[in-house]
C-alpha cells in the first residue's frame, strides 16, 4: 500500500507510527544497526495501524512478528499480544483455532520470506505461548476499554 504525504502527516499527528517508520525499523534490524531499546520496538508495532480491516491488520502485526522476532526473540510474547488483538475482533477466541489461523496466515505466505513464513508455522505450534499471549490481549483490552 502506498502512502500519501498527508497520510503520513495524519499518522504523526495521533502519534501513530508510519509505513516509513516500519520499514526504516525492519532495515536497521536486518542491517544489525538497530539502537531501539525493546520496550521501544514494541511502542512503534503497537502505535502502527497495518490495515483499517482486522484481516488485514492480523496479516501486517503477524509479518511484523515474523520479521522482528528473529532478531529480537524475548518481545516475541508482547507482539504476539498486538497481533491477536484484531484476530479477536474477527470473533477467534479457542487456543486451537488461533493458532490455526496463524498457522494459515503462514501456508498463504502473503508478504512473507521462507525464513519469516518458518517462524509464523512454529509460532502456530506453539499453544502456551499463544494462550498467554491471548489472555493478556483480553486483560489488557478489559483495562483500556
Amino acid at each position: 500500500m502506498t502512502y500519501t504525504m498527508w497520510q503520513t502527516i495524519y499518522n504523526k499527528a495521533n502519534n501513530q507510527t508510519t509505513r516509513e517508520e516500519i520499514d526504516e525499523l525492519l532495515s536497521s534490524l536486518e542491517d544489525g544497526i538497530c539502537n531501539l531499546t525493546d520496550d521501544e520496538i514494541i511502542i512503534k508495532v503497537g502505535r502502527y495501524i497495518p490495515s483499517q480491516g482486522c484481516e488485514g491488520a492480523v496479516h501486517g502485526y503477524l509479518e511484523m512478528l515474523a520479521a522482528v522476532s528473529p532478531f529480537r526473540t524475548n518481545i516475541t510474547h508482547n507482539l504476539l499480544v498486538i497481533a491477536l488483538q484484531p484476530i479477536y475482533y474477527m470473533g477467534f477466541e479457542e487456543t486451537e483455532r488461533l493458532c490455526q489461523y496463524i498457522a494459515a496466515v503462514a501456508r498463504e505466505g502473503r508478504n512473507l520470506n521462507n525464513s519469516q513464513q518458518k517462524v509464523l508455522a512454529d509460532l502456530a505450534t506453539q499453544k502456551t505461548l499463544i494462550e498467554s499471549a491471548f489472555t493478556t490481549m483480553l486483560k489488557l483490552e478489559k483495562l483500556y476499554q
